[in-house]
Formats: C-alpha cells, sequence, structure tokens
C-alpha cells in the first residue's frame, strides 16, 4: 500500500518533514506534489505523531492507490499558498475544500467530479429573528480569516454591491471556540459557514446555535457547494486530472467515496 508522504510548510521557514513514511523512487512512477491547508476539522487535521488525517486527506490517499504510475506527495500550507504553488508549478494538485469560481477556473482545471457538497448557510444566536437571509446581513457583524475562502470572498463582494449599508467584517484568526461563545452571547452577529461544520462545532463545544440554510440561489453567492481537486492549466495539469477523473469514477462506482464521507462526517456529502 503506497503510503503518503507529509511536508508541512512554514511560510518564511525551511521546510520540516514529518512523514509516516519516506517514499522511496520507483521507475516509471512520477511523484506528484498535492497542496492543502491540513483543515479545518474534519476536512483536515495533523494528529500528535505528525501525520494527516481527516477527509481531504482520506480521500487523496484512495485516489493515490488506484494511480500505480504516480505516488502523492503531500504539503500542508496556508490556503492562498495553494494557488501559488500551483501557479509556479509546485504543486501539481491541490485539495482543501476548494469550490468552483469563475477566476478560479480562468486559471485552474478543476476536476470532472466533486468530492463534497456542502450546505452552507449563516449561524446566529440560538433564536435569533431579524436575519434569514444574504439581504438582511447589511450593518450586521462577520469575522472571517483573511486566508482567500468563501467567508472573507464573499462579504467582500456583498460590501463592493452594497457601499452604502455594507456588512461590519473584522478579520482575525480568533479560535473557533471564541467565535461561537461570541455568536452565543450576541457580541458577533452572524458567521458564514458550512451546515456540517456547525453540528460538528456544536457537539465539540458544547454551544447551540442556529444556522440558517438557504435556497439554492443565495447559497451559489456565497459559494459553489461543490468542491474540486483542483490542477494547473497547463498539458501536464491535463494529464493528471484525467487519471485522476478516472479514479474519482472508481471511488463514486464502488462506494468508497460515500463510505469516507460518513466516516469522517457522520454523513454521506460527498454527492
Amino acid at each position: 500500500m503506497k503510503k503518503l508522504m507529509a511536508v508541512a510548510i512554514a511560510i518564511g521557514l525551511a521546510a520540516s518533514v514529518f512523514a509516516s513514511a519516506k517514499q522511496e523512487e520507483t521507475p516509471g512512477v512520477t511523484t506528484i506534489t498535492v497542496g492543502t491547508a491540513g483543515g479545518p476539522v474534519p476536512y483536515g487535521w495533523t494528529n500528535p505523531d505528525g501525520t494527516l488525517d481527516g477527509y481531504d486527506s482520506a480521500v487523496i490517499a484512495a485516489v493515490d492507490e488506484l494511480l500505480p504510475q504516480y505516488t502523492f506527495k503531500v504539503e500542508v500550507t496556508e490556503f492562498p499558498s495553494i494557488f501559488v504553488g500551483l501557479d509556479s508549478g509546485r504543486y501539481q494538485i491541490g485539495v482543501n475544500n476548494i469550490s468552483w469560481r469563475k477566476e478560479r477556473e480562468e486559471k485552474y482545471l478543476f476536476a470532472k467530479n466533486h468530492y463534497i457538497y456542502n450546505n452552507t448557510g449563516i449561524v446566529v444566536r440560538k433564536g435569533r429573528t431579524d436575519i434569514s437571509g444574504i439581504n438582511d446581513l447589511g450593518g450586521k457583524t462577520d469575522i472571517a480569516t483573511p486566508d482567500g475562502a468563501f467567508p472573507q470572498l464573499f462579504v467582500e463582494e456583498y460590501n463592493e454591491a452594497y457601499p452604502d449599508n455594507p456588512i461590519k467584517i473584522t478579520y482575525s484568526d480568533e479560535d473557533a471556540l471564541r467565535i461561537y461563545q461570541r455568536i452565543a452571547d450576541g457580541s458577533l452577529d452572524f458567521i458564514l459557514s458550512e451546515e456540517v461544520s456547525v453540528t460538528l462545532r456544536e457537539q465539540e463545544f458544547g454551544i447551540d446555535v442556529d444556522f440558517i440554510s438557504l435556497p439554492k440561489e443565495e447559497q451559489e453567492k456565497i459559494q459553489n457547494p461543490k468542491s474540486y481537486f483542483l490542477f494547473p492549466r497547463t498539458p501536464e495539469g491535463e494529464k493528471i486530472r484525467a487519471a485522476v477523473d478516472g479514479a474519482f469514477e472508481t471511488l463514486i462506482a464502488n462506494g468508497k467515496l460515500k463510505e469516507l464521507s460518513i466516516k469522517y462526517f457522520g454523513s454521506d456529502i460527498s454527492q
């Protein structure tokens, strides 16, 4: 069985290797470097022994197992650096719950098959009634990590469209527990999140919040619900994508993708 080699990248610092198993170069086998942010839970996390875990890494490993012509090496980096790595040729694949966006489609190749279907909505204090959709967010307070993920991008686009009544956004790396506490006590009006993450956070923190499900057209304004593996828009990228697409067809047909989704999320959000 092939093992994934994981490499942690600290921006501006030397890379540190925390591989669970060293890989030997094999004649006829090409090493593919996969860039991922390795989070948040349950999409990804790092175990105490330094190995990667979570749905993203499990799917990467399952694809790797079906492609004997390739061996995957995983590098953990910051989310924006996944795209920088694809641009520079450092990474041949980017994986981190990456949804379709027009500007991404112009620069990168998306896998044919998605491996996540997210229900995206608004998280508010339990019992709150003045927010029921994205049209109610103007003037409200929000917090987002400045990492280029959908919560940040949507609010910035919203504020460009409604400059007279923008969302009051704070950029912060504040931990999730504190954010949920602030939602619960009313000092923060809302955050944008995926339903599966909210359910897990409520269980982890013991804090009840309300998740506002949105109609499809509103969800798609926040982010495309489908997430994909991403590849550089190059001949090599096209070749690797074709191989990965074939592997995904197998994982969907044999139920492995569904099995991994249930293992990490408690339900099938793969399709």
